[in-house]
């Protein structure tokens, strides 16, 4: 099975990037309308957290925060998973699987800048392969 790299899995994306003070209403807002699933939270340039649908339900919704009144700092993940733009697809997969997240993080490779790898970007079929490939190594790890 070819392995993808995450440079061209998330090759000319429009990763939405937020600062911290930006109310939540706005990031749902702007996430409907790229239809994506996750918006970076960067003070500066530095990656500060991720929000996903998730925070928006767990965070917001399920506890009754005003969505207006709520800045994304206060509901974002902190700290998000990263991945070099080298690994391939199956790291990410890994990790995913790993940390029970959707998204992993990969920093672009000319400095700065981030995109967003979501389990939705790979095929059914590809993580069917990605799956046998973690349980054998897995069996491998137990056998040693």
């Amino acid at each position: 099975m070819q392995h993808h790299k995450l440079r061209d899995i998330v090759s000319e994306r429009n990763t939405l990037c937020v600062d911290p003070a930006t109310c939540v209403v706005d990031v749902v807002r702007e996430m409907q309308d790229r239809r994506i699933g996750a918006a970076l939270v960067v003070d500066g340039a530095k990656l500060v957290g991720i929000f996903t649908g998730a925070n928006f339900v767990q965070e917001v919704l399920d506890i009754g925060r005003d969505p207006v009144a709520t800045k994304v700092s206060e509901v974002m993940t902190p700290n998000p998973k990263c991945l070099d733009c080298s690994c391939d697809g199956f790291e990410a997969v890994r990790m995913m699987k790993e940390y029970r997240i959707r998204h992993v993080v990969v920093p672009r490779e000319q400095g700065g800048a981030y995109d967003v790898v979501s389990i939705t970007d790979f095929p059914d079929s590809e993580l069917e392969e990605y799956e046998d490939e973690l349980a054998f190594e897995q069996r491998l790890w137990e056998e040693m």
